[in-house]
């Protein structure tokens, strides 16, 4: 990686891929299989927390986490004249893994990153052992459609529920005056999403709220971010056709749906919906859990991941 600086088990740096510039992490041993984390919507790849990527590497793995184009510290585009679908993203995520010189791993999408999960295991399946898909579906009309008031299509999957995404638009009405209010923006908008029964632990969140918005000062352009609904990311997902039944039903390789039963943004029906028409894919509902990776449960995820990934015997290739 250019630029690279190493910790104990741990290094980051920039990749060249398929045109941007891209900041990835690394933990854990690189001759462990590897993993690739996407995180969702506009996020950056700290939106992984630090103490996920550290005990899933200690389990044996080589996990990459990274920031998509228009996200942390890799390249912001002007969508105006620099337009891209969720595709370019899938291309971004193959050349990430070129550029770290690992032919094989399994995906880890959360959200959005699901959506890119199920397309590269569509587009090149031979690169992936397994795909683990976190809070997500496979369909993001609802979720656009409830945001821009978009009247209901036949047969679709469940909307947020209504009042989440009123308290959604009027949290992020206004510009945050100051980095502090960013962060503090950040806590709210993870509360919300974590759903009315998850535990939420404030001050976890409220230091990856501040690490998030102080990344504009890790610039050398000083350019920021635009998140969530109002971001290139979303306008990506428009500009995307919908996965079908018909994509989900001709997956051949291990797919795990891990969900949370109380997910405001994505309902439980969208991740039991997307299960039923893959050969083969396992459901994990965590009881409790909403649309965030609070510590609480760690565990769970990790222990549910790493048991299926070793169960398909698919992980098992060292990473490079």
């Amino acid at each position: 990686m250019h630029g690279v600086e190493h910790h104990p088990r741990r290094a980051e740096g920039f990749i060249q891929a398929n045109g941007q510039q891209l900041f990835a992490e690394t933990f854990g041993n690189s001759g462990d299989a590897a993993v690739l984390l996407i995180m969702g919507n506009s996020a950056p790849g700290l939106v992984w927390p630090n103490a996920f990527c550290r005990q899933l590497s200690e389990r044996g793995f080589f996990v990459i986490r990274f920031d998509q184009r228009d996200t942390g510290l890799s390249t912001y585009l002007d969508y105006r004249t620099s337009p891209y679908t969720l595709d370019d993203l899938v291309d971004d995520a193959f050349a990430l893994l070129d550029g770290l010189g690992v032919r094989s791993a399994a995906i880890v999408g959360l959200s959005q990153g699901g959506v890119l999960a199920y397309q590269m295991a569509l587009r090149d399946p031979k690169r992936l052992s397994a795909v683990t898909i976190m809070m997500s579906s496979a369909d993001l009309r609802p979720k656009n459609d409830a945001f821009t008031g978009a009247p209901p299509r036949d047969g679709e999957l469940p909307r947020p529920d209504a009042s989440y995404v009123e308290k959604v638009i009027a949290l992020n009405s206004g510009v945050a005056a100051t980095e502090e209010d960013t962060a503090r923006r950040f806590v709210e908008n993870f509360r919300l999403a974590s759903g009315p029964l998850a535990p939420f632990d404030e001050a976890d969140w409220l230091a990856m709220g501040r690490a998030v918005a102080g990344l504009p000062r890790r610039r050398s352009d000083g350019l920021s971010a635009r998140m969530a609904n109002n971001s290139n990311h979303s306008l990506a997902q428009m500009a995307t056709a919908p996965l079908s039944a018909a994509d989900l039903s001709s997956l051949r390789l291990p797919v795990q749906l891990i969900h949370g039963s109380h997910d405001p943004i994505f309902p439980m029906q969208h991740a039991q919906w997307a299960a039923g028409l893959i050969a083969g894919a396992e459901l994990v509902i965590i009881e409790g859990m909403g649309h965030a990776l609070d510590a609480a449960f760690f565990e769970s995820i990790l222990q549910s991941m790493s048991e299926f990934w070793l169960r398909t015997r698919r992980v098992g290739a060292p990473a490079r």
